[in-house]
């Protein structure tokens, strides 16, 4: 229904241009999607097993946390901060706060939220987010940059699926331009 729409927004000779670039939308946003979702679990499995292995933190409360974490690491900036330090409060009420070695557990805790967001920038987002939308790493970061800095953390938020859509309306309408071809070769 929503592609009926948009064609009929366009005189009939675009219509194939307009299919075409609705398709492949579509097939790319389902992709970077799923690439979201696997970069939540592999967070959510990271800080989790961190969590129960390292910290000593009850199995159930660590992957909780773990997941809290994950889900919000989808937020740029604000979401790994938040989940990091959401688990760490929490993580201190379920060790009890009378343990002379609290210093040493709260590091720990942070430590293994910060590794595993360092994990997650410099591993998992590059290669997720490139190859779900078949963009180079270093053009995802200057998109989510220039994004962030017109409109903020929502900016960064919808950058990627909006960059996306711009790409392949580039590719159908404007392939003959040299700086448009090379920017949409991959998708």
């Amino acid at each position: 229904m929503f592609n009926e729409m948009v064609i009929a927004l366009f005189p009939d000779k675009y219509e194939p241009n307009i299919t075409r670039a609705l398709d492949s939308i579509n097939k790319l946003l389902v992709r970077y999607f799923i690439g979201i979702s696997i970069e939540t679990i592999a967070i959510t499995l990271l800080n989790g097993f961190g969590l129960y292995l390292i910290a000593g933190i009850d199995f159930s409360l660590a992957f909780v946390l773990a997941f809290f974490a994950g889900v919000l690491n989808v937020i740029p900036y604000i979401g790994p901060l938040t989940g990091g330090l959401f688990g760490v409060l929490m993580s201190l009420v379920g060790h009890g706060t009378g343990d002379p070695s609290i210093g040493g557990f709260i590091v720990t805790v942070a430590l293994i939220f910060t590794i595993t967001h360092l994990i997650d920038v410099f591993v998992f987002q590059p290669y997720i987010y490139s190859n779900s939308v078949r963009a180079h790493p270093l053009e995802i970061f200057i998109v989510i940059l220039i994004a962030g800095s017109i409109a903020g953390i929502l900016g960064m938020l919808v950058a990627i699926p909006a960059y996306t859509v711009i790409r392949v309306f580039a590719r159908e309408f404007l392939s003959n331009f040299k700086l448009v071809k090379k920017l949409t070769d991959t998708i």
